[in-house]
């Protein structure tokens, strides 16, 4: 027992002097960080008035003559004397002017250099040369150089002249022009010392409070509060060991605040729990089985879905995402997508009436025998009519299915369909998602004579098909309302230009932010595939694409894969890769609005060595060549915007030409290999 005491007492004396601690080294710290934030930014106001001063002093238009000349005068010595009087006076370490060589700003030609006699260091003579600038001080040289103002930040460091701040001043002629650089590096060795004292202030006085706090506690909790709980605890462990009936040894902590009332509580409970042990040990035994087995058919049937994506990495004419959350443990949705050969791709969403294992298990089937059905070449309608037989047969239970199947032929674009009662999907077309309002046949597992038809709709570069089940449309918010096809189509285009992995969790969540906290009544399953390019089956060297940025991926490993083919040197595909990135994010920015196809063909030459790249559109007309080259001889500031990328591709390309023909923009780069 006193063991279990002293375990209490160290955890909750332990915990005071923890919290004691924390809340002393928050305060420290902040203090410490405002003090030293405070002082630092003085000390380097001081530092720029000092500079400030001393650039009065200097006769800017004679520093480039002195360093020309090699020669100094009168002048040059009394200035000199000035600043040596000044880095005294203003207890500086150093007062320098430096020329600065602009081409790596790392070499230093000193022109006036005083030193403070207090630092021990000797000062550079006029004309002395210095290539080690600290790295950490090229951007602010660069800055100063470029706009003759100060340092843009804060300059602080601590070097073999102790801690010290620095400023620094562009030094301008008559005519405006930085002809050198002032600096001024101030001591902050009292800052430091006061700092340090300021920590053990801090840190006296806190463990003074821990010491007092700890007396006053340890006396206050032996008395009320660890006595009493070990009293508790050892009739609590008794009661644990050997179930039997409570004793009455509680009886004397009774009325000690709210330990009392725990005693009392203790006393009753264990009255009540030894009933309750027994009738609970059936029912949890029941439960633990029920539950085990729902877990494991969880994890079977979500292992039964694709959930692997991008499910088809080989394929970059299309991008597929799908997504299910079920009502309950297992779920009557499912989803499916797979080849059915190298060039057709299958997509199946469907419904089982009911939810739970029954559903579960109908749905199972119904996945097995629609994928098993789905063959080459096959009509979709016979396909759903051989599985709704297969179905109807031994259906006890009376359940159906609402199912959608459709197959894209990757290499045209051709989507064909059947629908058994399922919801119509969405199609986007040129950037907008629009319900396609196709005919909807009989559910499966309903009749065994029902018959399907098959539909076909043509799917462009670009387009998209999302398919869900009712509990999307038919979630239920707090008020009962559904969340319907209106809401759903909205936030389809509001997310339009996203991705399928990217759009079903936009949906999900606008789904989620409407019910808010109201229970999901229904199955959640969405999917969405995306057909993404349309490849040239007559000719492997032409690809239609989508011209959106999204593509640009696509559209240069398009060209690398047959760059590679030729032994492409290195340099010259980063060159076209770069002209690529150029060309088509200007299809993609200009050509459209929204989108639409973009061609891109790769040609070779033999003699010279040679590939020819052309970019076509049906878009506006806009021709990128017709804007004048920049002018790269201005800086930066003074160049007008944009330009630059074409200035670039017609730089690295060996031709690059554009005409306008039969409603196309046509541009074509070439690049000769041949060394």
């Amino acid at each position: 027992m006193k063991k279990k005491n002293r375990r209490l007492a160290v955890v909750m004396v332990a915990s005071i002097v923890a919290v004691i601690v924390i809340l002393s080294v928050i305060v420290a710290m902040t203090g410490y960080q405002q003090f030293t934030n405070v002082l630092e930014q003085q000390y380097n106001d001081t530092a720029y008035e000092v500079a400030e001063t001393a650039l009065t002093y200097l006769n800017p238009d004679k520093l480039e003559g002195y360093l020309q000349t090699g020669q100094t005068d009168e002048e040059y010595d009394a200035i000199l004397a000035r600043l040596d009087d000044l880095v005294v006076s203003s207890n500086c370490n150093f007062i320098y002017v430096a020329k600065i060589d602009e081409t790596d700003y790392m070499t230093t030609t000193y022109i006036y250099d005083s030193v403070n006699p207090a630092t021990g260091f000797s000062r550079y003579e006029f004309g002395y040369v210095s290539r080690d600038v600290d790295p950490n001080y090229v951007d602010d040289l660069k800055h100063i150089l470029t706009t003759g103002g100060r340092a843009e930040k804060y300059l602080y460091s601590y070097t073999e002249s102790g801690a010290h701040t620095t400023a620094g001043l562009a030094v301008k002629d008559s005519t405006g022009k930085v002809v050198a650089v002032i600096g001024v590096e101030k001591s902050m060795t009292v800052l430091y010392g006061a700092r340090s004292t300021y920590i053990l202030w801090v840190a006296s006085i806190a463990a003074a409070i821990v010491v007092l706090t700890l007396l006053v506690y340890l006396l206050w909790l032996n008395g009320k509060v660890i006595r009493p709980i070990a009293e508790i605890t050892g009739e609590a462990q008794r009661f644990a060991i050997d179930g039997e009936n409570p004793a009455t040894s509680l009886k004397a902590t009774e009325n000690r605040y709210e330990i009392g009332v725990l005693a009392s509580s203790i006393l009753k409970m264990e009255a009540e729990i030894k009933q309750y042990i027994d009738n609970l040990t059936a029912v949890t035994a029941e439960k633990e089985r029920i539950g085990a087995e729902l877990d494991i058919a969880t994890h079977i049937q979500a292992s039964m879905l694709p959930c692997i994506f991008p499910p088809f990495p080989d394929k970059p004419e299309v991008d597929i995402y799908a997504s299910m959350n079920p009502a309950k443990e297992v779920g009557g949705d499912f989803y499916d997508f797979f080849m059915v050969d190298d060039t057709h791709l299958a997509i199946v969403m469907a419904d089982v009436s009911g939810k739970g294992v029954p559903a579960a298990l109908f749905m199972v089937i119904g996945k097995t025998l629609i994928k098993d059905h789905t063959t080459p070449g096959r009509d979709l309608g016979e396909v759903f009519m051989e599985v709704n037989k297969l179905l109807c047969e031994g259906n006890g239970e009376e359940l159906f299915i609402t199912a959608f199947e459709g197959v894209l032929d990757l290499e045209t674009g051709q989507f064909n369909f059947v629908n058994a009662g399922h919801e119509m999907p969405f199609i986007r077309r040129k950037g907008k998602y629009t319900p396609e309002k196709i005919r909807a046949g009989f559910v499966l597992a309903g009749m065994d004579m029902t018959r399907y038809r098959m539909g076909s709709l043509q799917m462009e570069p670009g387009d998209a098909i999302f398919q869900y089940t009712d509990g999307v449309t038919e979630a239920t918010n707090g008020q009962n309302e559904l969340y319907g096809m209106e809401r759903l189509e909205a936030v389809l285009n509001r997310n339009a230009d996203a991705s399928p992995d990217k759009l079903l969790p936009a949906v999900k969540a606008d789904i989620d932010a409407f019910v808010g906290s109201a229970p999901q009544f229904d199955d959640i399953t969405m999917l969405c595939l995306e057909y993404k390019k349309m490849m040239n089956a007559s000719d492997p060297n032409e690809m239609t694409v989508e011209a959106t940025l999204e593509n640009i991926p696509a559209v240069t490993a398009f060209v690398d894969e047959r760059l590679e083919a030729l032994d492409c040197p290195m340099k010259a595909q980063m060159q076209i890769d770069v002209a690529i990135d150029e060309l088509f994010s200007n299809i993609a920015r200009y050509a459209y609005d929204p989108s639409g196809p973009a061609t891109v063909r790769v040609d070779v030459d033999q003699n010279p060595l040679a590939v020819r790249i052309t970019f076509i559109d049906h878009g506006k007309p806009y021709d990128p060549l017709a804007k004048e080259d920049p002018d790269v001889t201005l800086s930066a500031e003074d160049r007008q915007i944009g330009g630059l990328g074409i200035f670039m591709v017609k730089k690295s390309m060996d031709d690059v030409r554009y005409e306008y023909k039969d409603g196309q923009n046509i541009l074509t780069v070439e690049k000769r290999l041949e060394t």
